[in-house]
């Protein structure tokens, strides 16, 4: 190990990405380690001082710049980039554009390192290990492979961006992770991944959570956007976060991958088709012994074996003995400012937007218009019907089961039901199958025109050990009067809502519930869904966030919230028709006015059915006066930029 040497300045985008600023300090710490000067710089360009100038993630280092671009190719004259990403993405594609004007480039993966070649630049493999910084684990136990599985409380965790393919395979797992302590982290891939994020971490804390788990599921990403048609990308290994996992002790499963040398799977980590992830889980938590096995080798492996002081030495002794003194000529040749440069891309002004092409809105306005009226005059025709049947406007049918009356219930179920006579008894079978909580149902019937009624008495006469009750509503009032007549039933202090064509796992009212006791300051809990039906996917997986909320409603209607505080927010508004299919989005926006929020218990507990071949629903018909109305309720909240009508 060479002592001393050209000093290393590692820079990173001081906005980008936190996982980057990860990387970043890991590799500091290890050319520290090596005896040279290290230090991480995010509040200056590199310049030509005599130092190993590397740029962790230059497809953000140069993009995030406020610097002009004649700058910016001069600091890419005399910067060693260092490529994070996956070959075939456009983030790849941005970080070319700065290696072909660098010195020299590293990639973290043998994937990257031939990409890079293929396009002429001069790549070497900078290959992760663990750093003392990483694990975590053995500052809390004295050994990361030390401890059995019941010491983790998580035993399955996962983080990543999600995609359509990755919430496919997570989706698949669902029905064997509910009964498992599972925590799945993801993010979308809309905007940088910053420590601001919610419900994503970074450095101690990420590595504090992987010390926690047990398992850590490893999912590839969905490239197919990104490549030609019928092409199939390489199984790239994400060797920064087995690193972390590894280092921790956390065990990884992932899917086969390429570039992995000269970890051995089976021996480090566990390599398994998505088929057959659910059933390799199951299998890993039945057996300690190979946990704790694999565990053992694959902490020795990246601690010590791998090191990362131990690789970087040698790779900054290259690099400064064949790189560093051709710098000089480097810069003054023609390499660092020709060819394309596509950075710096989004500082340029956007074009000129027109808003949506709808030559039919006026008749779409027209047609919602017609249809609410409708819905108003069938409501008349109901009510008027019960004041000729019973004398009064609403008449309510109540049934009960005959453990109704004495039950204490933790957890009020509120179904409303609507013409759901086919699916609505395997909502409620979902629901009395629930562990370890002692619960009531509230079936709200709103004047169904099939015979959901008939169905649901059949299940409370079948039923009867399950404390149940049926509101049969002689008048149909609308979604949002609905459930908030079951709220007003409802006999414990936390109300869990559902729809009647959806469905809960055993354990997710006892987990929902001990979330909310475990954080007194959240108004509501909700919990990730599996989609079932015509897709296979994940919704109500991201973290509370104001700004995305408002943005779009990304938070499903199945939600647990606390008596008190739905009470304080007013219930669901039924009072204003540009509320009509949104009436979930607009009590979630409601807590947010408020000042209050939601939390997310991030395991998948509930079940989402998507229908095939659905009509354009009536919600979404007409929607610009129903999001301006929405917009001036909420004024506080920071609302997005609309774009142009």
């Amino acid at each position: 190990m060479t002592a001393g040497g050209a000093p290393v300045r590692v820079f990173v985008a001081p906005s980008g990405n936190g996982f980057m600023r990860d990387i970043a300090g890991w590799i500091v710490e290890a050319a520290s380690g090596t005896g040279r000067d290290a230090e991480l710089v995010d509040d200056r360009l590199p310049r030509a001082d005599g130092a190993l100038n590397l740029v962790v993630a230059p497809h953000e280092f140069f993009e995030l710049s406020d610097a002009p671009t004649g700058d910016l190719q001069r600091a890419a004259a005399v910067s060693i980039c260092v490529c994070t990403e996956q070959p075939g993405t456009p983030w790849f594609h941005l970080s070319i554009d700065a290696c072909r004007r660098g010195i020299a480039a590293l990639d973290i993966n043998p994937q990257g390192v031939a990409a890079l070649r293929d396009v002429g630049v001069d790549a070497r493999h900078l290959r992760l290990g663990g750093t003392p910084s990483i694990d975590v684990a053995s500052t809390r136990s004295g050994s990361a492979a030390s401890g059995s599985v019941a010491d983790r409380p998580i035993d399955v965790l996962f983080l990543g961006g999600l995609d359509d393919r990755r919430g496919a395979v997570l989706a698949s797992l669902a029905p064997h992770l509910y009964r498992h302590r599972s925590e799945i982290r993801v993010f979308r891939f809309d905007r940088p991944i910053t420590p601001t994020t919610p419900g994503v971490v970074f450095g101690r804390e990420k590595y504090g959570l992987l010390a926690s788990a047990t398992l850590l599921v490893n999912l590839h990403r969905d490239r197919s956007a990104h490549l030609p048609p019928g092409t199939t990308p390489p199984a790239y290994f994400e060797w920064a976060r087995m690193i972390e996992a590894m280092a921790n002790g956390c065990v990884v499963v992932t899917e086969p991958s390429e570039g992995f040398e000269p970890l051995v799977p089976g021996t480090h980590f566990v390599s398994v088709t998505a088929d057959s992830m659910a059933d390799e889980i199951e299998s890993l938590l039945g057996d300690p012994s190979r946990v704790a096995a694999i565990r053992e080798a694959a902490h020795r492996a990246v601690t010590v074996d791998l090191a990362l002081d131990r690789e970087i030495a040698g790779v900054l002794d290259r690099l400064e003995h064949d790189v560093l003194p051709h710098l000089s000529a480097h810069v003054a040749s023609t390499d660092p400012t020709k060819g394309l440069w596509r950075l710096g891309g989004s500082k340029v002004p956007p074009p000129v937007r027109l808003g949506p092409f709808r030559p039919l809105r006026d008749l779409q306005r027209r047609a919602k218009s017609v249809a609410m009226a409708e819905n108003a005059a069938l409501r008349r025709l109901d009510r008027v019907a019960c004041l000729l049947a019973h004398g009064t406007e609403q008449h309510v049918e109540r049934v009960e089961t005959p453990s109704w009356a004495t039950a204490r219930p933790d957890v009020s179920v509120i179904v409303t039901v609507y013409n759901y006579a086919g699916v609505v008894t395997e909502t409620l079978e979902s629901i009395a199958a629930s562990e370890d909580v002692a619960f009531e149902v509230i079936v709200i019937d709103d004047h169904a025109t099939d015979d959901s009624r008939e169905v649901v008495r059949r299940f409370l006469a079948d039923h009867p050990d399950v404390p149940m009750v049926l509101l049969g509503k002689d008048a149909n009032g609308g979604l949002a009067a609905a459930r908030n007549d079951g709220f007003a039933e409802a006999r414990a202090d936390l109300v869990m809502v559902m729809d009647a064509d959806n469905h809960v796992y055993p354990t997710a009212l006892a987990k929902m519930a001990a979330a909310l006791r475990n954080d007194p300051g959240a108004a509501a809990a909700y919990a990730i869904l599996e989609d079932f039906g015509a897709q296979q996917n994940i919704r109500s997986a991201l973290a509370w966030e104001v700004e995305r909320l408002c943005a779009a409603n990304y938070i499903d209607a199945q939600a647990m919230w606390r008596r008190e505080a739905w009470s304080d927010l007013g219930g669901y508004r039924d009072d204003d028709e540009h509320v009509y299919g949104w009436e979930d989005w607009d009590l979630w926006l409601r807590l947010a006015a408020s000042g209050g929020r939601a939390l997310l218990v991030p395991e998948i507990l509930g079940r989402y059915r998507v229908q095939a071949g659905s009509m354009i629903a009536l919600t979404n018909l007409s929607t610009d006066e129903a999001i301006d109305a929405i917009r001036a309720r909420y004024p506080s909240l920071p609302w997005p930029s609309l774009p142009p009508r």
